[in-house]
């Protein structure tokens, strides 16, 4: 996401309206709401994907061998109260209530995002800004692909940011009771070890 000028709020596309108009479309399109205006992202990259199926998996798997409540998968459209007439769609999101059939969610516990070429500094800092604003959101989570470079803003620490730019590294999710290695997310990519 570039820079790219505010529509006033009365040219601004709703979420109902923006849900409406990606039910027509097909299902391999990725679209965002950002700021009232509909975004097609571009077709990710193999490492991008590969690095998302490591999340998904080594969070399913904790989720098993714990029987946590919460439930890992793809992202889907999530409601930031603090924007309402945007609808971002993280790479992962972890939730917590029940599953609704829905396009969207107001439920995310923690977010992932791995970051491309879109996710430039302005975007990545509208989303922390945004998902902060989620009621029950404790951790949002980048992850870069250009270097081993993890990186998790807390609620509880008023999001500020840690790090691990090792692929030894290991990060502390405690809203979800487990460590998130480096080299679990950067595994068959060419930053795994």
């Amino acid at each position: 996401m570039s820079v790219r000028p505010k529509l006033a709020p009365e040219d601004q596309m709703t979420v109902e309206e923006f849900l409406a108009f990606t039910g027509t479309r097909p299902d391999e399109e990725r679209w965002e709401l950002i700021e009232g205006v509909p975004i097609l992202n571009a077709s990710p990259v193999d490492f991008h994907q590969i690095v998302v199926s490591n999340l998904i998996f080594v969070l399913r798997t904790q989720k098993v061998q714990t029987g946590a409540i919460w439930l890992p998968m793809p992202g889907t459209g999530t409601r930031v109260p603090i924007s309402p007439n945007s609808l971002p769609q993280p790479d992962v999101l972890v939730k917590v209530g029940p599953l609704t059939g829905r396009p969207d969610t107001d439920d995310a516990l923690v977010l992932f995002e791995v970051l491309s070429k879109s996710n430039d500094k302005a975007d990545q800092a509208w989303r922390r800004r945004v998902y902060a604003s989620i009621p029950n959101c404790q951790h949002y989570v980048t992850v870069s692909l250009k270097a081993v470079d993890v990186t998790v803003y807390d609620r509880t620490a008023a999001w500020a940011a840690r790090s691990v730019t090792a692929i030894g590294g290991v990060l502390e999710l405690p809203a979800l009771g487990l460590s998130l290695s480096a080299e679990d997310v950067y595994r068959y990519t060419p930053l795994g070890a």
